[in-house]
This record gives structure tokens, C-alpha cells and sequence, in this order.
């Protein structure tokens, strides 16, 4: 007999929230619209404690297939009758899942949906295996700022034909939203042969959906779709290679980056050229109305498209406070453009171009530091981690940092960073710990390097393996990192059909908080207001609710307060626990209520 249910928002309503420690939210792709990979408000994670005695793996979650998208984060969310901070995993098997993002013991979903059968490589005679079997959810979501829509892009497989549905979910129930799903198409638009695997971005209320190929198999062309937020009716379409064939958006996964008057920048791959509606190896800027206001391409774009040494593999990265957009691709060149004048054909209108990386371009990452100024990091494919300084608008052309060791293969690593502003620096970065991953799932690892330094390795996730190795690294998914947690994607145990979300954070190293005082219970008819005072050490609360000999526990409450509808009558005991990275706090006392009246309406089981 349960005393706790899962409850829809909008069926209860707290009363008002007592506030809450400022948190940080990763809604998109790369930390933000610019892709700069930065988060710029970790307090907890320092170089001094990020090590093998004080941060290790917390807990992990088994999935039901690879995760090739990057983990996003949504703090205090309204769910299951109180405030979580949660942490949003998809799958190519086509699922959402919803976990809470702080609590080990919480190892059932927040919930889970499915949207059916995926499409997977078998489907058609791709001729390599780039990805290794289903291919339902590739791109990255993306939520919006206000925290109640999650926008996803599934392949499903139905009646014989293939679909790309974007989905507008509810982000406390998983549920489909008005209007969702809604269809993708458009002229020369093949939903088996386009490859969604791009992140979505949002930008002047649309939601961007880009697409590239899956091994360059035709017919496909790059698209980039807009989609209203509210309708989801289209909006728009840029279609980079019209008449033609190919130019794929796909920048390993990374979104469309996007400035503070919503103009929209991505890179293309390879395929048709003609400076006017085909924009191979292309730098491209759109206006909000996703229409085309400049462009550019390098002087040896048809050698690039010959050799199959893609420009976007990068991704387009935007420096904040600057007029420049970088971005590199398979020949590890990195150019640097102004975006106020792209400046068409020729590497003599690049603000400044030149080689970076031995090979591939997958993944940079851009810090202000307190010690070293402007830096971009990078770790090419077969090559070595550097980092490069950004002088006025120019990067000096010598790294200042290599690190010794050479990565065996495909695609290079994966960044993210994690500073307090200019300070505390850590340059975290995924990848395979052996081999190659070009067409197989490799045994990843995940580094911690001091950002200052890196030639300082603070830790990796294979010193103790026991307890921090995730297994197989997820390919070209960066790590998420906010609020002293990691989250990491993998491809789990096997080659395909498994997959994990791997979180962790420091280890126990000191007392526990202490009990949370002031627990009231109040009445309300068909639930309980159950509330307490905050306790500044807690980082979450557990409530255990006791109704007879039955008892249920909720855990992982950013808030001092919970709603509780009981589904029977009686007195209800309610024990507060106060908890953080060094466990949790002895009970408090006992709060009490009567439940008058049990709810007969809008039940149904937590997961």
C-alpha cells in the first residue's frame, strides 16, 4: 500500500517554493548557443578535489541501447509530487528517459517513453557502419528555457515506411504535448537516408533540426528545418545543396550555433558546389527567418569534396565577445572567420586559417582564463590535446600546451570544461581508451585535466576501474558537467544493443548534514503539504512516509517540501532526512496528518 503517487503538475500546486540555492542547467548541446563547451559556474568541482581519493562514480544507469546523444540537465523541476533536479538520456532505440540527476538510490526512471519501432542500418545498403545498429534518436534534444519542453527527433519504422517525427514532450511527464508529433518533410527530403544528427537549437521561437547522411549513401542533401515551438508547424527550410546533392549539417553531433540577434551559423560537408544554391565545405549564416545573408567556402573545397575530408566535423563555434566563428574539419585546419563579413570564396576573406591537428577536427572547446587569457582547446583524431591562446582576434598560430600522449584513432576526444568564471579550470575529455570507434564500440575512458595545465591529469576514469570505469564510450557525445556532478554517455557492455548514463561526483569525505528541523504536516483534504527548513549543507532531501505497516520512500528533493496524496485514509508519519556528497543526516522527528478523504481520480504508480 503505497502513501506516495506520482501526481501531474498540474493537478497540484505547491505552495509557494521556498528558494532554492542557485543551480546550473544544461538545456542544449554544449553548454550554450554559441557551442563554446563552457560552463562557467562550477563551485564544487576544483583541480584541488578532483582526484582518485575525492571524486569517483556515483551510481549508473542501464538504458535499453546506446546513447549517442549528450546527457542535458533541468534543475528544480516540478515531478512526482516535489522538486528534482533531473538528467534527460535518450536512446537509438528510440526512448526518452527521465532520471533523477543526484540520487543513487533512485534507479527506476522519473519516466520513460518509447516511440516505437526504430529504423537501424539494416534498412538499407548503407555500405559502412558509422553507426552499428538502430538509429531511432541520434541528434542531441534540446528544452526550453522555461523548463517545460523537451524536443526530441525520432526515426520509427511503420506499415513498411520509415518516419522523422519531432516531438514537443512534457518535461515532468513525458507525455506529447498539443500538437506533438508532428511529421518532417520537405521537397528532396528522404526520412531513412537523412541523418538527424545534429543537436537541435532553439532560436526566435523555432525549433532547428539539421540533417546529414548516413556513409554519404544518396539521395540526401543538408537540410535545416525550422519548426515553431508552440504549433510545430515548419516554418522554414534551407535546403545547402538545391539542384544538387549532399553538403550534409552534421559537425559530430554539435547544433547550428546561434548569436545574440538569433542569426544561425553551421559548416556543411561534402557535395555540390555553385556559390549560389549549393554550399558545400561552406561556412553558412541565416537570418532568424532561416534565409541566407552570407557565406563561406575555402579556396580548395573541391579538393576537400574530393578527398572527403568534410569542413564542418568541427562544428561552428562562436566567440563570445568577439565578431568571429571558428571551425574546423578532416584536414585539422581551423579557420577562423568574421561574422559580420563571411566574405564568399577564397581563404584570403578568413580572418585566419591555418593547421591545428595532425588529422580530424571532432570537438573545441573556448575559456577565458584568469591565468592564460583566451584559450581553445582541441584533442584531433590520431594526434595529441593542444591548446591555442586568442590574441585580440587572432590565435597565435604556435600551441602553448601539448599534452604527450597520442589517441589510436576515430574520432579524437569529445570536450567540455568546467570553471568558476576564469578560475578552477578543468578540461574534462572522453574518449576511446583503446583503438578505433570509426565502425565499433571501444572501451572508453574519460580524463580530468587541470585547464591551466594540462599536462596536470587530475584523474581518469580507469585509475580505479572497479568503481569509475563506464565502459563503452559513446561516440561523439561530450560530457555534461554542472553542480559538481559528470554526466557521461556510453554505449554499455556489448558492440550494440546496450547503453549507460554514468554519473559522478565527489566521494564521501567528511560529516553528514545535519537532521532537518521544523517538519509540518498539514491537511489538505486528499493530500498532505509536508514542508521543513532548509538545511545549508543538504544538497537533497529524502522523506519517508509511513501509513500503517506500509512505508514509501521519496528521495533525491532539491526543496524542503513535498506533496503527498495518500490513496488511503488514516494517520500518515512523515521522517525528513537531510543528504550530500557525505551521506545523509540522522532522522527528524516525526511529523503527523490525517488523510479525510483517499483520491479515486488520477492515480497511477511511480515508477
Amino acid at each position: 500500500m503505497s502513501c506516495i503517487v506520482c501526481i501531474a503538475t498540474s493537478l497540484f500546486c505547491l505552495t509557494a517554493p521556498i528558494a532554492a540555492s542557485a543551480q546550473v542547467d544544461v538545456l542544449t548541446n554544449h553548454n550554450d548557443r554559441e557551442h563554446t563547451g563552457a560552463t562557467l559556474s562550477e563551485t564544487e568541482l576544483t583541480p584541488a578535489n578532483v582526484n582518485a581519493r575525492l571524486f569517483g562514480m556515483l551510481f549508473k544507469r542501464v538504458v535499453d541501447d546506446q546513447v549517442y546523444s549528450q546527457p542535458l540537465l533541468a534543475t528544480n523541476v516540478k515531478i512526482a509530487g516535489g522538486w528534482h533536479d533531473v538528467v534527460y538520456v535518450t536512446t537509438v532505440n528510440n526512448s526518452v528517459y527521465a532520471f533523477d540527476a543526484n540520487d543513487a538510490a533512485a534507479t527506476a526512471p522519473l519516466w520513460h517513453v518509447n516511440f516505437g519501432t526504430p529504423a537501424s542500418v539494416n534498412d538499407a545498403n548503407f555500405g559502412c557502419t558509422d553507426i552499428n545498429d538502430k538509429m531511432g534518436i541520434i541528434g542531441t534534444p534540446v528544452i526550453d528555457p522555461e523548463k517545460t519542453t523537451l524536443y526530441v527527433v525520432a526515426l520509427t519504422k511503420a506499415g513498411g515506411g520509415f518516419f522523422q517525427r519531432l516531438h514537443a514532450l512534457d518535461l515532468t511527464t513525458g507525455a506529447d504535448l498539443p500538437n506533438s508529433p508532428t511529421t518532417i518533410d520537405g521537397p528532396g527530403f528522404d526520412p531513412l537516408m537523412q541523418n538527424q544528427r545534429t543537436a537541435l537549437v532553439l532560436s526566435g521561437g523555432n525549433v532547428l533540426i539539421g540533417y546529414a547522411s548516413h556513409c554519404d549513401k544518396d539521395p540526401y542533401h543538408g537540410f535545416l528545418f525550422g519548426y515553431d515551438q508552440t504549433s510545430l508547424n515548419q516554418v522554414g527550410v534551407f535546403n545547402t545543396s538545391l539542384g544538387g546533392e549532399g553538403a550534409s549539417i552534421w559537425q559530430s553531433g554539435q547544433a547550428p550555433s546561434v548569436d545574440e540577434k538569433g542569426d544561425i551559423y553551421f559548416i556543411t560537408g561534402n557535395g555540390s558546389w555553385n556559390g549560389t544554391t549549393q554550399f558545400s565545405e561552406s561556412f553558412i549564416k541565416l537570418d532568424t527567418d532561416m534565409h541566407l545573408l552570407d557565406w563561406f567556402t575555402p579556396t580548395n573545397h573541391l579538393q576537400l569534396d574530393k578527398d572527403d575530408n568534410d569542413l564542418n566535423s568541427s562544428g561552428a563555434v562562436l566567440i563570445p565577445g568577439t565578431h568571429l566563428v571558428i571551425g574546423g574539419g578532416k584536414e585539422g585546419v581551423l579557420y577562423s572567420i568574421d561574422t559580420e563579413h563571411l566574405g564568399h570564396l577564397g581563404d584570403e576573406h578568413a580572418v585566419q586559417h591555418f593547421r591545428v591537428t595532425s588529422s580530424h577536427l571532432h570537438s573545441m572547446v573556448y575559456w577565458k582564463s584568469a591565468r592564460n587569457g583566451d584559450v581553445l582547446y582541441l584533442w584531433g583524431q590520431r594526434d595529441r590535446a593542444r591548446a591555442y591562446r586568442l590574441v585580440g582576434n587572432k590565435f597565435e598560430e604556435t600551441p602553448f600546451m601539448i599534452r604527450p600522449d597520442i589517441n589510436d584513432g576515430h574520432p579524437g576526444a569529445m570536450l567540455s570544461l568546467s570553471a568558476s568564471g576564469g578560475k578552477n579550470g578543468i578540461l574534462w575529455a572522453a574518449i576511446h581508451a583503446t583503438g578505433d570507434s570509426w565502425n565499433e564500440s571501444r572501451p572508453g575512458i574519460l580524463h580530468a585535466y587541470d585547464a591551466d595545465d594540462i599536462n596536470h591529469e587530475l584523474w581518469n576514469s580507469l585509475l580505479n576501474p572497479r568503481r569509475d570505469d563506464c565502459n563503452n564510450y559513446s561516440k561523439m557525445a561530450p560530457p555534461t558537467v554542472a553542480n559538481g556532478k559528470v554526466y557521461l554517455a556510453s554505449f554499455g557492455t556489448e558492440n550494440v544493443g546496450t547503453g549507460q548514463l554514468c554519473v559522478y561526483g565527489l566521494l564521501p569525505n567528511g560529516p553528514p548534514p545535519e537532521a532537518p528541523i521544523g517538519v509540518r504536516a498539514i491537511n489538505k483534504g486528499r493530500f498532505v503539504e509536508v514542508s521543513w527548513r532548509p538545511v545549508p549543507e543538504a544538497k537533497t532531501y529524502t522523506v519517508v512516509c509511513t501509513l500503517g505497516s506500509a512505508h514509501r520512500v521519496v528521495s533525491g528533493l532539491t526543496r524542503p517540501e513535498l506533496i503527498d496524496p495518500g490513496i488511503n485514509t488514516g494517520v500518515v508519519q512523515y521522517v525528513v532526512r537531510a543528504v550530500n556528497a557525505n551521506g545523509q543526516s540522522i532522522p527528524s522527528a516525526t511529523a503527523r496528518a490525517a488523510i479525510d478523504v483517499a483520491p479515486t481520480r488520477h492515480r497511477m504508480k511511480m515508477n
